[in-house]
C-alpha cells in the first residue's frame, strides 16, 4: 500500500514538475496511477476476501502514537476498486477533453495526486492518518474545482467547497481525538471491535465524526457546495463528484456505523433523518434544473442521501444494499457526468432547452447516456435495480415508513432522469435555437470511457452474482456477518411491488409533463423565500467579511497606546479570571532586611517622581533608578547574573533613550487628555502582576521543577552555574527565540528608520 501511495505521489509530483512541456498527454502518464490501483484490487482480492487483510505499519512519529497504519479488507478493497476502475475510464477521458495548453498537466498532477489520498483514506487503520488523507483531498478538490481560476464562479464554488469541507473536517479531528483518548487506542479495527462506553464525552465525539462526514458526502444542510462545485471541469465532476470525494463520507459512517450505533441512542434516527431530507431535497432540485450537470449534480445529492442512510444506519442487510448501490452508482453517474462532458464539447451547450438531434447526430454517445440512465433509473434488469432491490429489501427489514421514504424519493430520481433523456436527446424547446445538430460522435475516450461504464452497468444488472462475493464480504468485515442477495429479478416480493410503483408514478409524472412544471412553479413560489443552503452560505460568508471589516476598524485604529492599553487589558482580565475562578489561597512572604525595605523605598519613590516629572530625560532617568532598584533587590535575593544582566539592560535601555530624546520635544504634552483611562489600565496591571506574583510564590508543588534543574544542571549540562544552564541548556530554544526576536525587531526598525537618515545625509 506504501508503494502504491508512493507511485501516486510520484506521477503527480513529475506532471506538477513538467506541466510545461507534457500538455494533455500528462493524463495518458496520470492513468498509470488508477491502473496501478486496478492492479493492486486484483492482487490482493484473494486475501481480502479470504477475511485475511492486508496489513503495513508505517512509522511516521511514533512519539506521538502517529504512524501510518494501512488495513484492507473487502471493505475497503470495494472502495478501492472505485477508486481505480472509475478512475482509469475518467483519466483517459480527459486525455481527450482537454486541449494542449499547461494548466492541463497541473490538472492531471492534482488529480493524481487526490487519488492517492483517496486511496489512503480508504486503506487507513488509524484515525489521525485518515484525518491526514481527509484533509489533503479537501485541498486537491480545491484546486481541481477552481481550475478555470479566472472565472469568478470557480473560485467561489472552490472557496465554497473548502470552507465547508475543511471546518468539517476540523470538527472530525475533535472527535477522533476524543474517541481515541475515551477508547484507549487510536486504531480504528479495534474500535470498531470494542466500541467505547456511551458516556457524554463519546457522544460528542460521535457527533463531531458525523458533522465531518455529513459536510464531506454533501448532506442537508451542508449540500450546497455540490451544485457549486459543477464549476470544475467534466473530468473532476465524474471523478470527484460521483465516484470518489463524496464517497469520503459515505465511507466513514459505513465503517463506523457499527460502534456509533452501539455507544448511541441517537445515532440510527440522526442518520436516517439527514439521509431521507438530503434524498428528497436533492431530487427535487434536479427536477428544477435546466443545465444537465446541475441536473447530475443534484442528483447525486439525492443518491448520496440514499447511501448515506444505508451505509450509517448500522445493520448488516442496509449495508449490503448500500454497497451494491455505491458501485452502480459510481459506474452509471460517472458515465453520465462523461456523457454531458462529450455533449458539451460537441454541441457547445449543456443547456437542454436548446439540445436537439442528438440521438441522430451522436448515437454512440446517446447510447451510452442511455445505458447509463436506465440504470439510475433502477429499470429492471440493470445493476442498479437489482442494488436497489437489495436496499429496498434491507429497509422493509427495518420499518415500513422508510421503505415508502426511500420509494418518494426514487419516484424524483425516475422523473429526473426521464428530463435528462428527454432534455439530451429529445427533441428542443420550439423557444430556443436548436444545438447539437451538426455534432458528431467522437471517436476516441470522449465515447470509449462513459460506454464502457455504461455497458459494465447493464451487464452487471444481467449477472450481478459478479459483484455479489466482493459485497458480501465487505459487509462481513464490517459486521461479521450478512444478509442481503444479487439477483436479476427478486421474483414476487414487497421489495419489488414498492420499486414498480415508484417506477410507474415517476413515469406518470413524466407523461404529464405540464402537471410536472406546474408543481415545480407552486412549490417554488412557495418555497422562494424559504432559505437555501447556497444562499446561506453567501450570506454567512458577507456578514462575516462585513463583521472583520467592522471588527478591523475598530481594533486596528492607528493608535499606539491604544495597542498598548488593549494587550495589556486582555493580559490582566483572562488570567485574572483563571485565578478567581480557581480561588487561590495567599501567602504572605517572610519580611526583608533592612537593605531590601532600603531598596524597595527608592524603587516606588522613583516610580511615584517617574509619573510627576515634566522632562522627558528626568522621566529616563527616574525609569532607569527604577530598574537599578530591582537590581539591588535581585543581587540580595542571591541573583547575581540576573542583576548584572538587569544593569547592563537598564544602562543600555537609558543610552538608547537619551539617543531618542533629542528629535523629540524637551517636556511631555502638559494637555492631560484621556489619563483616566491611562491611569485605569496602569493600575490594572500593578495589581495584576503584585496579586499574581503573590498567588504564585504561594503555591508549593511537591516537587518544584527548580530540583530537577539543580539536580541535572552538573551531570547533564556539565555547568556550575544553575541560571546559566537553564538559559542555555534546559530552555536553549527559549533563549534563541527571544534572540531571535529582538534581531528581527532591531533589523525593523533599522529599516524603518534608514531611510530617514538617508535623507538627511542628502540634505
Amino acid at each position: 500500500m506504501s508503494a502504491l501511495l508512493l507511485w501516486h505521489g510520484l506521477l503527480g509530483g513529475l506532471l506538477l514538475a513538467t506541466r510545461k512541456r507534457v500538455g494533455r498527454a500528462a493524463f495518458l502518464i496520470a492513468s498509470l496511477g488508477p491502473i496501478a490501483t486496478v492492479a493492486y484490487v486484483l492482487a490482493v482480492a484473494s486475501d481480502a476476501l479470504g477475511g485475511d487483510p492486508v496489513v503495513e505499519l508505517v512509522e511516521w512519529v511514533p512519539s506521538l502514537q502517529l504512524v501510518l497504519d494501512f488495513r484492507v479488507d473487502a471493505f475497503a478493497l470495494v472502495f478501492l476498486g472505485v477508486v481505480g476502475f472509475a478512475g482509469t475510464a475518467i483519466f483517459l477521458f480527459a486525455f481527450k477533453y482537454f486541449g494542449s495548453e499547461p494548466k492541463v498537466a497541473m490538472f492531471a498532477g492534482t488529480m493524481t495526486i487526490f487519488a492517492g489520498a483517496m486511496i489512503g483514506l480508504v486503506a487507513s487503520d488509524h484515525l489521525l492518518s485518515i484525518f491526514l488523507f481527509w484533509e489533503l483531498t479537501t485541498i486537491t478538490s480545491y484546486l481541481l474545482i477552481g481550475y478555470d481560476d479566472d472565472k469568478a464562479q470557480a473560485r467561489s464554488a472552490a472557496l465554497h467547497a473548502a470552507v465547508v469541507t475543511g471546518v468539517g473536517g476540523l470538527a472530525m479531528l475533535g472527535g477522533l481525538v476524543l474517541l481515541g483518548a475515551q477508547s484507549g487506542t487510536y486504531k480504528l479495527s479495534e474500535i470498531v471491535a470494542n466500541p467505547p462506553p456511551g458516556t457524554e464525552l463519546v457522544g460528542l465525539a460521535w457527533g463531531l465524526v458525523l458533522l465531518g462526514a455529513v459536510t464531506k458526502s454533501a448532506q442537508f444542510p451542508f449540500h450546497g457546495w455540490l451544485p457549486g462545485a459543477m464549476a470544475a471541469p467534466t473530468p473532476a465532476s465524474a471523478f470527484l463528484h460521483s465516484a470518489t470525494m463524496v464517497k469520503a463520507g459515505i465511507f466513514l459512517v459505513g465503517r463506523l456505523a457499527p460502534a456509533a450505533y452501539a455507544s448511541t441512542e441517537w445515532w440510527r434516527p440522526v442518520v436516517f433523518a439527514i439521509g431521507f431530507t438530503t434524498m428528497v431535497i436533492g431530487g427535487w432540485r434536479a427536477l428544477q434544473q435546466r443545465d444537465l450537470k446541475l441536473l447530475l449534480a443534484h442528483g447525486t445529492v439525492s443518491q448520496l442521501g440514499f447511501l448515506f442512510l444505508l451505509l450509517g444506519a448500522g445493520k448488516s442487510k442496509l449495508l449490503f444494499g448500500g454497497l451494491a448501490l455505491l458501485c452502480a452508482h459510481a459506474l452509471f453517474k460517472a458515465a453520465l457526468f462523461m456523457v454531458v462532458g462529450a455533449i458539451d464539447h460537441e454541441a457547445g451547450t449543456r443547456d437542454l432547452r436548446k439540445l436537439s438531434g442528438l440521438l441522430r447526430s451522436m448515437p454512440a454517445v446517446a447510447f451510452a447516456g442511455i445505458g447509463a440512465a436506465i440504470s439510475m433509473a433502477a429499470i429492471p434488469f440493470t445493476f442498479g435495480f437489482a442494488a436497489k432491490e437489495a436496499a429496498f429489501d434491507g429497509l422493509l427489514a427495518i420499518d415500513v415508513w422508510l421503505i415508502a421514504a426511500a420509494a418518494t424519493a426514487s419516484v424524483l430520481t425516475v422523473a429526473y432522469t426521464g428530463r435528462f433523456l428527454i432534455g439530451a436527446f429529445g427533441p428542443h424547446d420550439e423557444d430556443q435555437e436548436p444545438a447539437g445538430l451538426d455534432a458528431h460522435t467522437p471517436r476516441n475516450f470522449l465515447l470509449w470511457s462513459p460506454a464502457v461504464l455504461a455497458i459494465a452497468g447493464l451487464v452487471l444488472g444481467v449477472i450481478p452474482g459478479a459483484l455479489y462475493e466482493p459485497v458480501k464480504y465487505a459487509t462481513i468485515a464490517v459486521y461479521g456477518d450478512y444478509e442481503g442477495k444479487l439477483v436479476v429479478w427478486p421474483g414476487l416480493v414487497p421489495a419489488l411491488g414498492w420499486s414498480l410503483a415508484s417506477l410507474s408514478v415517476g413515469l406518470l409524472l413524466l407523461w404529464r409533463r405540464e402537471l410536472l412544471d406546474a408543481a415545480i412553479a407552486l412549490v417554488g413560489r412557495v418555497t422562494r423565500y424559504l432559505p437555501t443552503a447556497e444562499g446561506s452560505f453567501r450570506r454567512f460568508v458577507s456578514g462575516l467579511l462585513s463583521f472583520s471589516d467592522r471588527s478591523s476598524s475598530l481594533i486596528q485604529n492607528g493608535s499606539l497606546p491604544f495597542y498598548l492599553a488593549l494587550i495589556a487589558s486582555v493580559a490582566v482580565v483572562v488570567p485574572s479570571t483563571a485565578f478567581l475562578a480557581g480561588r487561590p489561597s495567599i501567602t504572605l512572604p517572610e519580611s526583608g532586611g533592612p537593605l531590601e525595605l532600603l531598596l524597595g523605598v527608592v524603587v516606588v519613590v522613583a516610580a511615584v517622581t517617574l509619573l510627576r516629572v515634566r522632562r522627558r530625560f528626568a522621566a529616563v532617568l527616574m525609569l532607569g533608578a527604577v530598574g537599578y532598584g530591582i537590581a539591588g533587590l535581585f543581587a540580595l535575593l542571591g541573583g547575581p547574573d540576573l542583576a548584572l544582566t538587569q544593569l547592563l539592560v537598564e544602562t543600555l535601555a537609558v543610552a538608547l533613550f537619551a539617543f531618542v530624546l533629542r528629535y523629540l520635544p524637551a517636556d511631555f504634552d502638559a494637555s492631560g487628555t484621556q489619563r483616566a483611562p491611562k491611569v485605569l489600565v496602569a493600575v490594572a496591571v500593578a495589581a495584576f502582576v503584585f496579586v499574581g506574583g503573590l498567588i504564585t510564590s504561594s503555591v508549593q508543588p511537591e516537587q518544584p521543577v527548580s530540583d530537577t534543574y539543580l539536580a541535572d544542571a552538573v551531570p547533564e549540562a556539565q555547568g556550575g552555574n544553575v541560571v546559566n544552564v537553564i538559559l542555555v541548556d534546559f530552555r536553549g530554544f527559549d533563549t534563541l527565540g527571544e534572540i531571535t526576536v529582538l534581531v528581527v525587531a532591531t533589523l525593523g526598525a533599522a529599516a524603518l528608520v534608514a531611510p530617514v537618515l538617508r535623507k538627511e545625509d542628502e540634505r
